[in-house]
């Protein structure tokens, strides 16, 4: 089973990065990557997005006020330069919080993290098909 990510970054280097450690993860697949928050809102509001890497320092909309935004959130890990809006972040519920440049081992660490979550949530809508 893949998970579909979501990379978002208003930098284009940055989302490269991000595209190459997803493709080197095995479960894990880019179902699309968006240098624009809005563009971002449009496609988790359209497609089904299991894991989304969201940068918060970025034009029109910072990544923290885009997930406030969406009513069905993804489970999330913040990719950053700024290790000031950590709390924030966790407050919510990111799974985790890469301070960039970070290394594709940090990477990993936190998308175990997420894999996990992942899991425990496929496991129970699969014993729950109904929802309830």
């Amino acid at each position: 089973m893949n998970f579909r990510c979501l990379l978002v970054d208003d930098e284009h280097l940055a989302l490269t990065l991000l595209e190459k450690f997803v493709a080197d993860t095995p479960g894990l697949e880019v179902a699309a990557a968006c240098k624009s928050p809005i563009r971002a809102i449009e496609m988790l509001q359209s497609e089904p997005i299991d894991l989304l890497f969201l940068d918060i320092q970025m034009p029109i909309l910072s990544g923290l006020n885009l997930l406030k935004s969406v009513s069905r959130k993804p489970v999330t890990i913040f990719t950053t330069a700024y290790p000031q809006h950590a709390l924030e972040a966790f407050d919510l519920d990111a799974v985790d919080y890469l301070l960039k440049p970070y290394s594709f081992e940090r990477f990993s660490h936190a998308v175990e993290k997420a894999l996990v979550l992942l899991r425990q949530r496929a496991e129970q809508n699969i014993a729950q098909p109904d929802g309830h």
